[in-house]
């Protein structure tokens, strides 16, 4: 990936017509949270969108819930619950916003993409395998950044569960609690589901306070968006 004014951007989808990528801390809090009327993130989301140019478009943001539900673009409405939007128009742009979870961008050259939000509940319970659904065969899937193997501890019962479900390759054995690899999970279940072109930033929320914020970090903390869009 490539990190320009505070935004990753995929090689994948740089020579693609779309608009994409994750930001940074440098674009400040980008979430409401439990204040939908926060004029700080009001005004984050405005300077990112006028400098991208994006301000004219309808931005497509469910309040994500840990679900595996994904939406298109013609049946979502301000407000709602999902994990996952998708859409063949370049009247919106998709996003999805996170703090460890996984952001994930899909592009088919039929000209749909979409946005996933994928931590453990989502991934455990199929948000990728529901929003692949909905999009044509063999997209392009990017993974931007989030809380890595060497960061997330988890309880043996839950990692146990991931054993079973992904293979071991998923877990990697700690001094003292087992610690899931989240993108190894998504990147399994993709290649499961025959999404062969796949590019991952593989870097950690938890590790880079300098670039993310981290709700396992920091107990809480803003939210970095993901977006994209067509040309």
């Amino acid at each position: 990936m490539i990190l320009r004014e505070g935004i990753l951007h995929s090689t994948l989808l740089e020579d693609v017509p779309v608009v994409h990528g994750f930001t940074t801390r440098k674009w400040g809090n980008l979430g409401y949270g439990k204040n939908p009327q926060d004029p700080e993130v009001s005004s984050n989301r405005r300077a990112l969108f006028d400098e991208l140019r994006l301000n004219g478009r309808i931005h497509i943001q469910p309040r994500q819930v840990h679900s595996a539900r994904c939406v298109n673009a013609i049946e979502f409405v301000p407000g709602m619950e999902a994990d996952a939007t998708f859409g063949n128009t370049g009247a919106h742009l998709f996003s999805v916003l996170t703090a460890d979870c996984i952001p994930i961008l899909l592009y088919h050259p039929e000209g749909v993409v979409g946005a996933v939000h994928a931590g453990w509940r989502g991934l455990y319970n199929g948000i990728l395998e529901k929003s692949l659904e909905r999009l044509p065969a063999h997209p392009i899937a990017v993974l931007g950044p989030a809380i890595g193997a060497c960061c997330y501890e988890v309880d043996q019962p839950l990692a146990a569960d991931f054993v079973n479900r992904f293979g071991a390759e998923v877990i990697v054995v700690g001094p003292a609690k087992p610690r899931i690899d989240l993108v190894r999970v998504a990147v399994v279940q993709l290649q499961r589901a025959g999404v062969d072109e796949i590019e991952a930033a593989h870097l950690c929320t938890a590790c880079h306070p300098d670039l993310f914020f981290s709700y396992r970090r920091d107990g809480s903390s803003g939210r970095m968006m993901a977006f994209i869009g067509l040309v």
